[in-house]
């Protein structure tokens, strides 16, 4: 009897390991896909004009370059065919001027989201920097 209970017990704590493990790694994939969209996002800056820039100095917006949403979903596939929305995330850059010759800046691109039972959001910032090949000027 002595050896059931100890058994019990055992596998109680078994079973909340499990549970604490797979939200964990729900967590580390939402960030990862929070990752990836950051970083296609900087891609997509990069081609960006340099007078595109100039929409998102000094404060964080929504994009406003072509092909990008302020708004990404992930989904995931259900048994019998269908499809459910697994995480949103919330995506908005920030442009900031570096030095006062007007021929650099950062660029910051953040990437924001919720989850499950925690009360702040999570989020993930890439920044790059950008020089304006095209300014004689510069």
């Amino acid at each position: 009897m002595v050896a059931l209970a100890i058994l019990g017990f055992g596998l109680l704590g078994l079973a909340a390991m499990q549970l604490h493990a797979l939200q964990q790694s729900s967590a580390g994939r939402h960030t990862s896909d929070a990752s990836a969209v950051a970083r296609s996002a900087l891609e997509q800056v990069h081609r960006l004009p340099w007078s595109a820039l100039d929409s998102a100095l000094a404060a964080w917006t929504a994009p406003d370059w072509d092909g990008a949403s302020a708004t990404l979903t992930t989904e995931m596939a259900l048994p019998g065919g269908g499809t459910s929305t697994e995480k949103s995330y919330a995506l908005d850059w920030r442009v900031s001027e570096v030095g006062s010759a007007g021929c650099l800046r950062d660029v910051e691109v953040r990437v924001e989201w919720q989850e499950a039972k925690v009360q702040t959001p999570k989020q993930v910032v890439l920044a790059t920097r950008r020089y304006n090949w095209g300014d004689s000027g510069c």
